[in-house]
């Protein structure tokens, strides 16, 4: 398994971008989208997926950044950019839902920065 060092400083959550927090809070279920017509919240149904599969959400109080939460944000930012292929190995229940979540967001006007883009975290192996 490939370990990755990550600077501390850059995994607390108030030193992440608004977007990302913001994400991070739907993420999490600190936050929710109002439900529309055929939108469900589709953040928690990521979570229950993302959790099944072994990925791990820290609560909505958590103030920093998990590697499973960073993974997923890439992932999320990844789906929102036209040429997701990096995500063609992903589980397909779990691709779904990132993409899922990648319209919600786009539909809200919220668009992860390329920054998001972790790319060594977008193959899963």
């Amino acid at each position: 398994m490939k370990v990755i060092r990550v600077n501390f400083s850059n995994r607390i959550l108030r030193h992440r971008p608004r977007i990302e927090q913001r994400v991070l809070a739907l993420l999490r279920g600190g936050e929710v989208l109002e439900e529309r017509q055929g939108r469900p919240d589709t953040f928690r149904r990521l979570r229950q997926i993302a959790g099944r599969k072994g990925y791990v959400i820290l609560s909505a109080s958590a103030g920093y950044l998990g590697d499973d939460e960073l993974t997923l944000l890439g992932w999320i930012a990844a789906a929102q950019r036209t040429t997701a292929s990096h995500l063609q190995r992903a589980d397909r229940c779990l691709l779904a839902a990132l993409q899922r979540c990648a319209i919600v967001l786009e539909e809200e006007g919220l668009r992860l920065r390329p920054l998001t883009l972790y790319k060594h975290w977008l193959v899963e192996g």
